[in-house]
């Protein structure tokens, strides 16, 4: 292999981990991921493959291809297919003439009616455990070596690494919602009134933004900001916030600054 080469891999191998180190769209991270496999080992196409914690089962998560998207119909028992081979062994593989390999499965190529001709797969690892595996599909020229089976096991240890982010950074959001949906819960304990009120506007809230077609960002922050539109009333004494005699004009202009107090809330 020239120096050249060399120096290519080198580059799309930090390009990778630069994008790991400075985005949090786990998406994103796992598409381009797949997208330098395919220009690591020159091959035609690529694929992650995920276990699911539940099943057991492998599922496509990103795969290249104008019909890729087709095969995320497709589930693969542990030990099924060359993927789930080393999906339970651990282990990388080369197989060079899939027709004559008992552990070749036909499901992707009758799904995609892409011609399988050799495959490169390596196991993802996180914390002594595989979570995935990784594929090179159809070796441009010739065929795989153990040179590629390197230089895909590099790539899927910052796939690894991309994984568990990606998973802790989603439980760290979900238990901030979660917080921030009990904190709104027990705003609504003292104003039993408006009970479930913020529930529904959340529910009302994300069904507009949906047929308003706001991206996932969008909808992450109306999400929010519905389950924290009157939090501002744990500034509101009782005798104001309980009165139920209709306020007068001094007790409602206190009442109306919860929604000042949101704002602040927001800008903290």
């Amino acid at each position: 292999m020239n120096y050249e080469t060399k120096l290519k891999q080198l580059e799309i191998l930090l390009s990778v981990s630069s994008l790991i180190n400075s985005s949090l769209d786990p998406a994103e991270i796992r598409s381009k991921t797949i997208e330098a496999i395919v220009k690591l080992l020159k091959a035609e196409e690529g694929s992650l493959l995920l276990l699911d914690k539940e099943t057991g089962e492998l599922f496509f998560d990103v795969a290249t291809g104008e019909k890729g998207d087709r095969l995320k119909q497709i589930r693969l028992k542990k030990g099924e297919g060359i993927a789930g081979w080393v999906a339970e062994n651990g282990k990388p593989v080369i197989v060079n003439d899939v027709i004559h390999d008992s552990r070749f499965s036909k499901q992707a190529d009758k799904k995609t009616e892409f011609l399988t001709r050799n495959v490169l797969c390596v196991p993802i690892r996180a914390r002594d455990r595989v979570i995935g595996v990784l594929q090179g599909i159809n070796k441009r020229e010739g065929f795989f070596t153990e040179d590629d089976i390197e230089l895909a096991t590099s790539l899927s240890g910052q796939v690894a690494v991309a994984v568990e982010n990606a998973r802790l950074y989603s439980e760290l959001k979900e238990t901030f919602y979660d917080t921030a949906e009990a904190l709104a819960e027990i705003i609504e304990l003292r104003d039993p009134y408006t009970g479930g009120h913020t529930r529904r506007v959340m529910n009302y809230s994300i069904l507009i933004g949906s047929r308003l077609g706001l991206n996932k960002q969008e909808m992450e922050h109306l999400r929010l900001a519905a389950i924290l539109h009157d939090i501002g009333k744990i500034g509101v004494r009782d005798h104001i916030l309980l009165k139920e005699s209709p306020l007068d004009n001094s007790e409602l202009e206190k009442m109306n600054l919860h929604s000042v107090m949101v704002e602040r809330f927001f800008h903290a």
